[in-house]
């Protein structure tokens, strides 16, 4: 399957706020497919992106640890500050600390 037909199935499956294929897609092997379906949990919410989010607070890239933050911080979940609290006390990559906090503070509004 191409590239576009991956994005496609991300953009669908945000729309209609399917976690467990966003979960799936998220596994896949492309960054930018990744990305995306990470960027979409944070849309379509539920149990099962908080738990596979909190997951990904530890992914070897900054850039997923953020992007996880973010769609963390836009869930809402309260249950998702213990862990961007203790994925922040070890985070050295400063745009991803931005991102936490970010997120922490969202979180803090619901």
């Amino acid at each position: 399957m191409i590239l576009g037909d991956k994005m496609k199935q991300v953009e669908r499956a945000t729309e209609k706020r399917k976690s467990s294929k966003l979960i799936e897609l998220a596994q896949c092997k492309k960054a930018d497919v990744q990305l995306a379906a990470i960027r979409g949990l944070g849309k379509a919410g539920g149990e099962d992106a908080v738990n596979f989010l909190v997951t990904q607070l530890r992914n070897i890239s900054p850039e997923f640890r953020a992007a996880a933050a973010t769609a963390l911080g836009e869930i809402g979940d309260p249950h998702a500050k213990a862990h961007i609290h203790g994925a922040l006390k070890f985070e050295k990559d400063t745009a991803t600390v931005q991102a936490m906090h970010a997120a922490l503070a969202k979180i803090a509004d619901y």
